[in-house]
């Protein structure tokens, strides 16, 4: 099927009836403002075949589209719109025969062409089905009786005793009420399509063809007194009820093009969920066939009545056949219902009973109403004890108003929730069990929860252990970090101790950068110690007071140079801090020597951020020395950039020098993973 290219409309279906209505009000109102003149019976006249002109055209639009976007349903709208262009020319044609040439012969051609109109509506509209064919019969049956009962109630008390009389000729009779049948007939077709389950379009036009074909059989039956009592207002009632069809044929046609839906299923069902269906409504067709029976008696019964009384009781025949069907088909599948529930109730019994889990319902008030067999081993109480009794009445007071708090939150977000509690049994010891909780509601309306319960005693023991166990393994590492850092102290100050007997200022030199380097390590070992996390240390921290223990080492010769600090708040493993710290300290160091003369004033930048997965560190001064990246690269007799660039290669990152006043290094590498070692 192609894809309709034409949007969902924003029209419902009561607007679309309601405007259909009040344009066959205005139509309808419009002759009385002028009533016996001229204007009056010529507007009367031609109003039928120009609303069914107009409606021909909308329909072949309607098949047009349906060509171009839905070929599966064009052949229903192609044949109805035939049917149309039939009615168009049969209402032209009365037009010519009784106004123009005043030559009206019975039956005429117009007749022919209205009889083939009906036809190919009637095929049209059987197209609209799609196999399987699946018809709700009781409900076609009800609605028929009733209408039928209507019509028959109506023709024999109002337009027959006109009728026969006027006119003896059977065959006179036969043609003033055949229209009627033809009527009834596409009635019939309309119910038969409207009241199935397939359809190939909503259900929208067809309602609409429906109501159309309605004003068609009041109009017949007017126009059937007419034709023995002439009257201008008879004239007028059946050409608004025949215009009436033609209205409600182009909102059908509208209905289709918009897509404009109808929930009858939601109407079926309030009737069927109503009060009134079990009540006098749901006998409706059968009062109106005992109605329509005492005709019989209180009219002198003639052959048409007979036989239209026997219509009737022959549908009410086979209604109360269909329903006994039905009937015995609601029983037996009530009965293979009772069978198969009986069959879960004593799966689901077997399974309740000896399942380890624990399954309990309550009502709004958390009292409970059911609890499985397996309470005795859960909690050593039969579930008849606890039945009536409140959820809350075995829950240890210090989770009371947890637990509380999360039900009630389950129960305003209308959500399952897990819970984790302590619980009295039978032995008034508090078990660890964990419940799984839903809330039940009914049309909206809280009624209870059901719980499904475990018991996590163990489970709780073995979490106690675990925490236990970390905790001491924490204390452990901490102990450790913090010795290896008092282990690094002594080694600093052994070596401090041991530059003091150093003459030579280059060798004394040298001892006070081993220091520098072993109390940058020392430091990270601190930070770990002192650290809530075990697994890494806040570096910008670590960074301020590296650079504090560089400062307060220098001479006071270099007091004026600023120390400009910018590293984003980063959080880096030991295995990374140790190597990155060492390089900041070499890079610091060397900036701190060499890159101002005695008295010399500067600025010395850190900078650090990081860059997607990678992190970016920039050192740099503005002193009076300069490297360049060849010398970084092969000059390995200075200790310090040696060393630094075997660090880099260890964080598999890379260094380059920048260019401009001073001396700056932008260095970009990764965290190192841990590395397992045992």
């Amino acid at each position: 099927m192609v894809e309709k290219l034409a949007s969902k409309s924003s029209i419902q279906f009561k607007p679309l009836l309601l405007v259909a209505i009040a344009i066959i009000i205005l139509l309808a109102l419009f002759p009385l403002l002028l009533w016996n003149t001229p204007i009056s019976s010529t507007y009367i006249t031609i109003l039928t075949p120009i609303t069914s002109f107009l409606t021909l055209c909308l329909f072949i639009y309607t098949s047009w589209w349906s060509y171009k976007n839905d070929r599966d349903i064009f052949k229903a709208w192609g044949l109805l719109t035939l049917g149309m262009g039939l009615y168009f020319i049969s209402n032209m044609l009365y037009f010519i025969f009784e106004n123009i040439t005043g030559t009206i012969s019975s039956p005429s051609i117009a007749d022919t062409f209205y009889i083939f109109a009906y036809a190919l509506v009637i095929i049209g509209i059987l197209f609209f089905l799609k196999k399987p064919y699946k018809i709700r019969t009781k409900a076609l049956l009800d609605v028929f009786i009733v209408m039928i009962s209507l019509f028959f109630i109506v023709w024999f008390l109002f337009v027959w005793p006109v009728v026969k009389p006027s006119d003896p000729n059977t065959i006179a009779i036969i043609r003033s009420i055949s229209y009627l049948f033809l009527d009834i007939l596409l009635l019939i077709v309309y119910l038969g399509v409207l009241f199935n389950k397939n359809l190939k379009i909503t259900p929208t036009p067809l309602v609409l063809m429906t109501l159309g074909i309605f004003s068609q059989i009041f109009g017949d039956m007017i126009y059937a007194y007419h034709a023995f009592e002439p009257s201008l207002v008879y004239k007028w009632m059946f050409t608004i009820l025949y215009t009436s069809d033609t209205i409600f044929a182009s909102a059908a046609a509208i209905a289709f093009l918009k897509d404009v839906e109808i929930d009858l299923k939601s109407w079926i069902s309030y009737y069927n969920n109503s009060k009134f269906t079990s009540q006098w409504i749901s006998y409706l067709p059968l009062i109106l066939v005992l109605f329509t029976y005492s005709l019989l008696l209180i009219r002198t019964p003639d052959k048409a009545l007979i036989w239209g009384v026997g219509v009737i009781i022959v549908l009410v025949v086979i209604r109360e056949i269909v329903s006994l069907n039905e009937i015995k088909k609601a029983q037996i599948v009530l009965k293979r219902n009772k069978e198969i529930i009986a069959s879960s109730e004593e799966q689901l019994s077997f399974i309740t009973t000896n399942m380890l889990d624990l399954i309990m319902e309550s009502d709004e008030n958390s009292v409970f109403r059911y609890v499985s067999p397996s309470s005795n081993e859960f909690l050593g109480i039969p579930p008849e004890k606890l039945l009536g009794k409140s959820f809350y009445e075995f829950i240890h007071p210090q989770d009371m108003e947890k637990i509380s708090t999360n039900i009630n939150n389950a129960v305003k977000a209308g959500s399952s929730v897990r819970l984790q509690y302590r619980y009295k049994n039978a032995a008034n010891k508090y078990i660890w069990i964990e419940s799984i909780g839903k809330p039940i509601f009914e049309q909206g309306e809280f009624k209870g929860f059901i719980y499904s319960s475990r018991d996590i005693s163990q489970q709780k023991k073995a979490e106690n252990i675990v925490k236990q166990s970390l905790t001491e393994k924490e204390t452990l590492l901490r102990e450790i970090h913090h010795r290896v850092n008092n282990n690094l102290q002594v080694i600093s100050s052994l070596l401090s101790l041991q530059s003091r007997k150093v003459v030579d200022e280059r060798d004394h030199e040298l001892f006070q950068e081993s220091q520098n380097r072993v109390r940058s390590m020392a430091m990270i070992h601190e930070k770990l110690y002192q650290s809530d996390n075990l697994n890494s240390i806040n570096f910008s921290d670590y960074v301020k007071t590296l650079l504090d223990s560089l400062i307060y080492d220098v001479p006071h010769k270099l007091s004026n140079i600023n120390i400009d600090l910018d590293v984003e708040k980063i959080e880096l493993n030991i295995e990374t801090s140790v190597p990155c710290g060492l390089i900041i300290n070499e890079l610091v160091s060397n900036s701190l020597k060499h890159a101002y003369p005695e008295g010399g004033k500067g600025t010395i930048n850190i900078k650090m951020r990081s860059l997607d997965d990678k992190y970016e560190l920039i050192v740099a001064d503005d002193g009076t020395g300069s490297v360049q990246q060849a010398d970084l690269e092969e000059d390995n007799s200075n200790l310090g950039l040696y060393l630094v660039n075997t660090l880099i290669k260890q964080l598999d990152g890379t260094i380059e020098v920048l260019k401009g006043k001073g001396t700056g290094y932008r260095i970009v590498f990764q965290e190192l993973e841990y590395q397992k070692r045992i």
